[in-house]
């Protein structure tokens, strides 16, 4: 018998393929009742635990057992599916999903992602890359048209993001490119009301430059949140969603992209068409013909994602240890030993750490504190003194002094250094002292957890948007300060009031 977790695994697999079609039949309920008792023994209890599990990890746990077990599970789908008499489309690309998966649990996997936004792929076959390439992306970009037909032959549409992009620059192209950048604009005006001009105009505009790696960081990980960590390129393919504890998931096959990109796909089309019933496929692509932009298919679900004006969840949130106040406390990914900061970010109960130094902190919330002020950040000076005269030499030196004595003050509260202690209070009017500090912040907040939503990460990044003005467009309500017993956030906060408006 079949340990524990592989039973329900088992029962997490035949459950799904049942409610695949959207129809459950009693025929379809006593053939899985017939499996699951004689075939691999699955107990009440085991349905039980197996409701609680996603279909990628009861596809993973099944793939590490032996080749005799696999070939069971692979004839009890089929068995379950033809029972009604028919192999339906949602039955044949899971089944497909499972031999892919079974067969070479390093090539291939299923990838279940709880419904954060709105799913993007239905009948699409997408090729996705990250951070490596493969020679047959080359077919890709030479032959697109002969490997979308192939795919089109299993009833899907092929999509690589070059080709997307060029579609809505060659839409542009040509004669009547102001109207139909105009008619552009229009549709998205109708996908997202409350946008503005600069925004439709970005939008287009970075639908039109998009790589597959944008893509992948932006998109799927960036608004959709899926969490994926693909190293080498993958088609990604959207199978039957599933419930888990009362919660939706959507399911992937993530199946490594071969050398010979033409002969995989039509490996692949072969394999689901050799279990679907044939007949008449309609695959509506939403690809532009002639002088139509047609809002429809994947082009429709890549606007409608892209016209979304979301909001950025995350907060920081900043322990003052010069009050008194604890470290947040951590298990370092690398090293394992356990270490503290000042300084997370966190979005709901998730919390994760960034470990800035304290003269690094101090320098980060010195500009958050002057960006919610109404100098809209900290201004910085490059004139020499000795040049530019006496008078104005007072006031840049002044105005370096108040800013020193605003850095050195918001130190004392992320530092338990004692203020005399001149080791302590770098001259971050310097640029030799402040030009390093802000690579240091840089550089952590892209080792962070943010940094996996790249198009959020911008507004917590120092940036200089006028000489010598650095500011952080981080409003100031997502930023909450620990001081003793009190959670305030940033303009409410003792480090703002004494530390900034004191100055």
């Amino acid at each position: 018998m079949a340990k524990a977790s592989v039973r329900q695994g088992i029962y997490r697999v035949l459950s799904d393929l049942v409610k695949s079609d959207n129809v459950i039949t009693i025929d379809e309920l006593n053939a899985l009742d017939d499996v699951c008792e004689k075939v691999f023994s699955i107990s009440d209890q085991d349905r039980e635990e197996g409701f609680r599990r996603t279909l990628g990890e009861a596809l993973d746990i099944i793939g590490r057992e032996g080749e005799r077990l696999k070939k069971k599970v692979i004839g009890a789908m089929e068995r379950i599916a033809l029972r009604d008499g028919e192999c339906c489309r949602a039955e044949s690309l899971l089944i497909m999903a499972a031999v892919y998966v079974l067969r070479d649990p390093k090539a291939a996997k299923v990838v279940s992602v709880e419904f954060k936004n709105r799913p993007l792929l239905s009948t699409q076959l997408l090729y996705v890359e990250n951070k490596k390439t493969v020679a047959g992306r080359a077919a890709l970009d030479t032959s697109f048209d002969e490997l979308s037909q192939i795919v089109k032959m299993g009833g899907l549409d092929l999509i690589y993001i070059p080709r997307v992009a060029k579609d809505f620059r060659d839409y542009e192209a040509g004669k009547d490119a102001a109207r139909r950048r105009s008619d552009m604009k229009r549709v998205l005006r109708l996908v997202s009301p409350t946008s503005g001009d600069g925004d439709l105009e970005n939008t287009i505009t970075a639908i039109q430059g998009m790589s597959s790696r944008y893509f992948y960081n932006t998109i799927l990980n960036g608004r959709l949140e899926m969490g994926l960590d693909v190293t080498d390129p993958v088609w990604m393919l959207r199978l039957p969603d599933s419930v888990v504890t009362g919660k939706g998931f959507a399911n992937f096959l993530c199946l490594e992209v071969d050398r010979d990109v033409r002969a995989q796909l039509r490996e692949f089309i072969e394999e689901i068409n050799s279990r679907q019933n044939a007949y008449t496929i309609t695959v509506n692509d939403g690809r532009s013909r002639e002088d139509r932009f047609m809002y429809n298919g994947f082009y429709k679900a890549l606007l409608d994602v892209m016209s979304v004006r979301r909001e950025d969840n995350w907060d920081l949130c900043v322990r003052l240890y010069g009050d008194g106040v604890p470290a947040f406390e951590y298990e370092d990914r690398e090293t394992g030993a356990r270490k503290k900061c000042a300084l997370t970010v966190r979005r709901g109960y998730e919390e994760y750490p960034l470990p800035l130094t304290g003269r690094d902190l101090a320098f980060y919330l010195l500009l958050l504190c002057g960006s919610a002020s109404a100098d809209r950040g900290v201004r910085f000076g490059s004139d020499d003194i000795e040049v530019i005269g006496k008078e104005r030499g007072d006031m840049i030196r002044a105005r370096s002094e108040r800013v020193n004595k605003r850095y050195g003050d918001i130190y004392s509260h992320v530092s338990r250094r004692e203020k005399k202690d001149d080791r302590g209070f770098p001259d971050v009017w310097e640029p030799k002292n402040r030009i390093p500090m802000r690579s240091r912040v840089l550089k952590e907040f892209n080792r962070s957890e943010l940094a996996r939503y790249s198009s959020l990460l911008s507004v917590y990044l120092p940036e200089e948007n006028e000489r010598g003005l650095l500011s952080v467009r981080l409003a100031p309500e997502r930023v909450v300060v620990i001081s003793g017993s009190e959670t305030k956030t940033l303009t409410e906060s003792v480090l703002y009031k004494s530390c900034f408006l004191g100055h």
